[in-house]
Order: C-alpha cells, then structure tokens, then sequence
C-alpha cells in the first residue's frame, strides 16, 4: 500500500504551515491577543492554497493557541505554552529550541581527550614558531593593518592573490571584485542560505555533516 504523503505531498502542508506559525509566537513575533496574519496574506506569504492556511489555524484553534474574533481575524491565545522563559532560552532548553536539538553538537560539548566528531588539528602540529615569525613581518609591512576595517567584500590585495592562484592553477577565469572572503565556513553558509532557502524549503544534508550547518 503506497503512502499517502507520497501520493499527495500538499496533503500535510497545513501541518508545516501550523509549526512555522508556531515557531514565529515562540520567537516572541507575536505576544498574547495578538492578531495573526489573515488566511490570504498567510497563503500568500508560504505560497499555498488558502485552504491550506485556513487548516493550520483551525488547528491553532483546536489546540488552544489561538482564538477567534468573529468578522476579525485569529489571535495569539494567552496562557499557552508559547512565551518561553528567558533562562529557558539562554540555557538552550525547553520549546523554543526543541527544533534545532544537533545530537553532533551535544557530542562535541563532552570534554575529552581526542575529539573525533571534529576535523580540527592537534594545536601542537602547527607551525606555530613559523606563524608568530610570519605574523610579525606583516604587522612591520602594514604598521596601520590592525587598526584599520578591509573592504567588505575582504582585503583587496589578499583578493588579487587569490585570483591568481585560481587562474593559474585551475584555469578558472574570475575578477578581484566576483571574489568575497568570509571569516570561516559558517559565514559562508549562512550567505549562501540567506539567499537561496526560503520557508518551507526541504533541505538535505549527509549525515554526519557539518554541525554549524544545521
């Protein structure tokens, strides 16, 4: 017997709809009496069918986290489980982080003698004599480097190399100004994401894979 999500994948798009709504009161979007977004502006906000939205806030209503003011609208009900505690959300527990529990990052917070669930080096490997020397014959070439802020889009001159290199080992022809450094992997992701995810998007990711990711 085939599954029935498989046969119709809109069917349980009222229930995604739900959580995002959900979420958006835990984040403290809107407060108690509240009033939410209208069927159509919801439909039109997540890209569904105004029935779609429509069953999400007569499941809102059922559950009690939301009530309804006839010719008005729906509002935030006061009293439910929606208002997290704030030494809930600086201790990363209860509700408002339940969603984004990584079992990788719980484990890489065990203190231990050899962190496996980490690509990172052994600090005694690197050349740290040879950095420090480095380091210094920069700081005496570019006295003001320290106190000073580098384009946004990163050093131009570190830019400049980079291009080079790219051009000379891969063939791969690009400009200074298509090039943006970011301070680590994470940026990066979270550049890439701000500009391609939208709500409600499936994302897939091998397992394990990068936690900061997540």
């Amino acid at each position: 017997m085939k599954d029935d999500r498989a046969m119709n994948p809109n069917k349980f798009l009222f229930r995604q709809v739900y959580d995002h709504i959900v979420t958006r009161i835990e984040r403290g979007e809107w407060k108690a009496h509240d009033k939410l977004p209208s069927i159509r502006l919801l439909a039109q906000e997540y890209h569904v069918h105004r029935l779609t939205a429509f069953r999400a806030f007569q499941i809102l209503k059922q559950q009690g986290k939301a009530y309804v003011k006839e010719k008005s609208g729906y509002y935030v009900s006061p009293g439910c489980l929606l208002q997290v505690p704030s030494e809930q959300i600086k201790g990363r527990d209860g509700p408002f982080f339940s969603h984004m529990k990584n079992d990788l990052s719980e484990i890489q917070e065990i203190s231990v003698d050899y962190q496996l669930s980490q690509a990172l080096i052994d600090p005694n490997l690197l050349p740290n004599l040879f950095l420090s020397e480095y380091v210094k014959k920069v700081f005496d070439a570019y006295p003001k480097l320290i106190g000073t802020y580098s384009s946004v889009q990163g050093d131009s001159e570190l830019r400049e190399v980079l291009c080079r290199y790219l051009v000379n080992r891969h063939r791969f022809q690009i400009s200074a100004r298509e090039v943006l450094i970011t301070t680590g992997a994470t940026q990066a992701i979270h550049l890439l994401s701000s500009l391609y995810i939208k709500h409600m998007d499936a994302i897939l990711v091998e397992r394990p894979t990068y936690s900061a990711a997540i």
